[in-house]
């Protein structure tokens, strides 16, 4: 069993990093696509299970409003973990040593923007985590139950939202965040939902 501070991983976060791809070892960007990445970010609130995801301001330029995982471009010279553990940093106020990498899942490529992302899975072992939005880009942070996310039949796939999304408080999952969930998700539920 993995240790992290001296203390033994919860037996959930080691099946966990079984079911994804070393997040030092995840593959490869599109060649000529701008590289991405975001982190979704396992936490324990009250014994239960989430993930948070920002809110974009209204008023922004570019995917105003929208809903997604904490991350963003990767900078010259910078590794896709270290791109997106400092992401989680600026946008929510998350101290990027603070995160736990557990593993990856496989890039995605959006032909609309052309950007290449890579998603990670991350554990913050902190207790009861107090999230500091970036007011220059987000209206906030939303706590989703991963109870809520792995519910199938909460997902829909009607107007005005292409594609599957699913409704949370405070917004909807849709588009590039709900395919990135629809490749993570499996294997997160495998790990929490173990085979007896």
């Amino acid at each position: 069993m993995r240790e992290h501070d001296g203390q033994p991983f919860d037996p959930l976060l080691d099946r966990l990093t079984s079911c994804l791809q070393s997040f030092e070892d995840w593959g490869t960007f599109r060649d000529g696509a701008k590289a991405a990445a975001v982190v979704a970010l396992l936490f324990r609130r009250e014994g239960a299970l989430y993930i948070p995801f920002v809110a974009r301001r209204h008023d922004l330029p570019s995917h105003a409003g929208q809903v997604g995982l904490p991350g963003g471009r990767v900078r010259e010279g910078e590794s896709a973990w270290r791109a997106a553990s400092r992401e989680v940093q600026e946008e929510i106020g998350v101290p990027a040593a603070d995160l736990v990498p557990l593993g990856a899942g496989p890039p995605l490529y959006a032909a609309v923007t052309n950007f290449s992302v890579v998603p990670f899975v991350a554990w913050l072992p902190a207790p009861d985590p107090r999230f500091r939005p970036d007011p220059r880009e987000l209206d906030g942070v939303l706590e989703v139950p991963l109870t809520h996310l792995l519910d199938e039949a909460a997902w829909q796939a009607n107007h005005p939202w292409p594609g599957p999304n699913l409704p949370i408080a405070g917004g909807v999952i849709w588009g590039l965040t709900a395919r990135l969930l629809a490749d993570l998700l499996p294997a997160i539920g495998a790990a929490w939902r173990p085979r007896p």
